[in-house]
């Protein structure tokens, strides 16, 4: 009795054991990393992350230029925030994006289509067509840079068309 007891043990633990390599490995899936049952109960809670690389674009003059900066996760979203901390002083670069705007939202629609909304601190550019080119420049070539799928950016302020509230 005692041997089959041990036996029904060591078939269910290896079930479990099956069962977790299974869904640890994503069904077959190619491209994640893979993990074996004991990897699963020796991994830390916190794995540090490795940054990757955005571009940012700031502006030399009325030249457009890229910056590599590191962050947590790539994405639209991510190169945006960067964009609004503006350029380091080592950068020796300027922005058109007034200080204190924030990001409010980003989408990537399937249909390539980028969808930003920011604050209305955004309007406080000072005036001027050629500034308004350098902030909308700034911002969509920050998120195709980013996301090569994305085709369009449609950029809004508080929900607003930025065609509509970015004047001279």
């Amino acid at each position: 009795m005692k041997t089959r007891t041990s036996w029904r043990a060591t078939v269910i633990a290896a079930l479990v054991a099956l069962l977790i390599t299974v869904v640890a490995t994503g069904c077959g899936k190619t491209g994640g990393p893979k993990t074996t049952p004991n990897e699963l109960q020796t991994t830390p809670t916190s794995v540090p992350s490795e940054k990757v690389t955005v571009n940012v674009y700031f502006l030399r003059g009325e030249e457009r230029v890229p910056v590599k900066r590191q962050v947590d996760m790539a994405g639209p979203r991510e190169a945006l925030l960067e964009l609004l901390k503006g350029p380091s002083q080592a950068e020796g670069l300027s922005t058109a994006i007034p200080e204190g705007t924030t990001l409010r939202k980003c989408d990537v629609l399937e249909d390539g289509t980028a969808k930003v909304d920011f604050s209305r601190e955004i309007l406080n550019f000072g005036g001027g067509s050629a500034r308004i080119t350098a902030i909308i420049d700034q911002i969509t070539k920050t998120v195709q840079a980013n996301d090569p799928a994305v085709r369009t950016v449609a950029i809004t302020v508080e929900g607003q068309p930025a065609e509509e509230v970015l004047q001279p």
